[in-house]
């Protein structure tokens, strides 16, 4: 059976290759053949047939293989090919490839003839002898696949160089700032349980978990900054500090997201520790996220001696590396602390008040100087290496961004010619620059020179499979495992977002752009507010505004095991329930004290026994309203 190792029953071939060898020595220095052959554990016939054909070389053993070696290295280059470019084959497929290669090529096989496609053991030798083996696959996006290519990374290369010219940054003073997002509903990941079990289940805190994203900055020696969590709430309480990180941030947002007002306190953050000066000035490579391109940014960056590096577009998975070293382990070590807090208490639940003490010790375990430092050398940014990517890794995006598609099939002369038919892709990678004047928000025009022409034209053989093709005809593995033929669907999309590249955020030409864009957002922000002003002049005129009212559910609205419980008015008051049907339009001082939202129909909200201010039951993190006190109070 495959994957166990069963005992020699054959005597064929015991003997070893340095056997063999001194049976060989032996005669050549003038020992009888039998002679030899008696010392050395050989048979006499087998050492004679030996010498006359000069082949030194142990016989093969166990059954003959199904194809040869070239035919098998056929079949995993193409493997390995499709592979590269993000369409990696799966088990399945490989067995029907190798059925349909021995059908269609006339090969003698022992293959399952119902089924149509070739064995496990086949498979699981064929992967022994090729270097091949089973991997979990990472989805990478579309847009991710297609952007990462050799021209946006000569971009942003050629960025980097040019600051380290003039600038002179010292390694200490290179950093890396990117944002993650940890959730109190971990992933439990595998349990050691009974061979057989149906259900195999593991405690997580719930459902619906809260996001909370944390910033994060490393330098290119080994030094981090201390992080910066932001929590989906309106309002700050101490408990949520609770044995965070040393000297961490707190800041909160109404969706849990980084934006342009906790960027600029980020970066005032930032500046206090590293201390930037004219003589040490500090290089930021980021991603381009919206909330990192503003004017006050800008501005803050340019008095404070900071040079911002954005990446380029989709290609942070590669070449950040925040990504490349340090997040996937963070990410491991937290769902470690969440899964051993969870198993410590019987019915514990993670809430917003743990993932500061949680995302602290996960942080202490990977925070490391050489997993900074292997960070910073994977992706080029220091040492300074442009080619520390090859045309492997460029592959997918090259034939993912081919513009023209060129297929030439040749005419079969007859049922029995063995000529694979091929298509050519022409590949032309480069991206089209825009024809606008107006300056680009990622892309300083006068630092990159245009007749510059980075990506040459390649061209790339893939299979061209006819519908029609008899079985009876010759095929290869590039026609069985073909590449998928381009899309022909695929429309431009009408006011799509202008093509963004590397660029220095912090570069004077970028100003002008900087200012067009507030100008833009201010006059979006005067037309909302105007179209707001007249909705609710309009209601005011239909009808007269409701008051603020509150309708108290008492028995019916509380929870199905305090049903039973003869509960007095004084303790139904203090433990106040209420349904999100009453919240009117004007009942603004109903809101979630927490999420500051009305939330859904048929919601369960609590009253805090002390202020009085109402909070989703899911946001409040209690199981009961009894006794219910809100994060201010506390």
């Amino acid at each position: 059976m495959s994957g166990f190792r069963t005992r020699r029953k054959k005597l064929k071939a015991k003997w070893s290759q340095d056997d063999i060898n001194r049976a060989f020595k032996l005669v050549e220095d003038g020992t009888a053949i039998r002679e030899a052959a008696r010392l050395n554990g050989i048979p006499f016939s087998t050492l004679q047939e030996r010498l006359k054909s000069k082949n030194q070389a142990l016989p093969a053993m166990g059954r003959n293989p199904v194809f040869t070696k070239e035919q098998e290295a056929e079949m995993a280059d193409q493997v390995k090919f499709l592979g590269n470019i993000f369409y990696g084959c799966t088990a399945i497929q490989i067995r029907k490839m190798a059925y349909e290669y021995a059908v269609h090529n006339h090969i003698k096989h022992n293959f399952n003839n119902t089924l149509r496609m070739a064995g496990k053991d086949w498979l699981t030798g064929f992967m022994k002898r090729n270097k091949l083996s089973a991997r979990k696959a990472e989805g990478t996006s579309l847009n991710r696949a297609k952007a990462f290519n050799k021209h946006e990374v000569s971009i942003f290369f050629k960025l980097l160089e040019e600051l380290m010219e003039k600038y002179k940054f010292l390694p200490r003073n290179i950093f890396n700032m990117d944002e993650t997002g940890i959730t109190s509903v971990h992933y439990p990941g595998k349990v050691i349980t009974e061979k057989g079990q149906k259900r195999v289940g593991s405690i997580t805190s719930g459902e619906r978990g809260t996001t909370v994203t944390a910033v994060c900055a490393v330098s290119a020696t080994g030094s981090y900054i201390p992080p910066m969590l932001i929590y989906p709430r309106q309002r700050h309480s101490l408990a949520l500090e609770n044995d965070g990180p040393r000297g961490a941030v707190y800041r909160y947002s109404k969706n849990g997201w980084i934006n342009e007002d906790l960027f600029i306190d980020w970066l005032k953050h930032f500046a206090a520790v590293t201390k930037p000066s004219e003589t040490e000035p500090i290089l930021l490579i980021l991603d381009n996220h919206s909330s990192h391109i503003s004017l006050r940014a800008y501005e803050f960056c340019k008095e404070s001696n900071i040079v911002m590096l954005s990446l380029p577009p989709h290609g942070s998975h590669r070449i950040q590396p925040l990504d490349v070293s340090i997040y996937g382990t963070l990410k491991t070590a937290y769902k470690q602390e969440c899964n051993i807090l969870m198993k410590t208490e019987l019915g514990r639940k993670i809430t917003q008040n743990d993932i500061a003490s949680l995302f602290r010790k996960a942080y202490q375990k990977i925070a490391s100087i050489p997993k900074a430092e292997a960070g910073f050398a994977a992706t080029g940014i220091y040492p300074l290496n442009p080619d520390v990517f090859t045309d492997e890794d460029f592959l997918a995006a090259e034939i993912l961004n081919s513009s023209e598609l060129m297929i030439s099939v040749e005419e079969r002369r007859n049922q029995d010619n063995k000529t694979p038919e091929v298509q050519t892709i022409s590949l032309n990678t480069e991206p089209h620059m825009s024809s606008s004047n107006s300056p680009s928000l990622l892309m300083d025009q006068n630092q990159i020179a245009p007749e510059t022409n980075i990506v040459e034209s390649t061209q790339v053989l893939l299979p061209f499979i006819d519908n029609a093709t008899p079985s009876t005809s010759a095929a290869t593995a590039k026609d069985l495992l073909p590449v998928p033929k381009k899309s022909t669907n695929s429309k431009k999309v009408q006011g799509a977002s202008r093509k963004q590249h590397a660029t220095v955020l912090t570069n004077t030409p970028f100003k002008e752009a900087l200012i067009q864009k507030e100008e833009r957002k201010l006059t979006k922000e005067k037309k909302k507010q105007c179209g707001v002003k007249m909705k609710l002049e309009t209601k005011t005129r239909k009808r007269p505004a409701k008051p603020a009212t509150v309708r108290k559910v008492k028995k019916k609205l509380l929870q199905d095991n305090n049903k039973d419980q003869n509960l007095s008015d004084s303790q139904i008051d203090m433990a106040d329930v209420r349904d999100d049907d009453d919240t009117d339009v004007e009942d603004l001082e109903n809101k979630c004290m927490l999420c500051d939202d009305y939330g859904r129909n048929n919601e369960l909200w609590y009253r805090c026994v002390q202020c009085g201010l109402w909070a989703h039951a899911e946001c409040s993190g209690y199981e009961s309203p009894e006794g219910y006190v809100c994060d201010l109070c506390r």
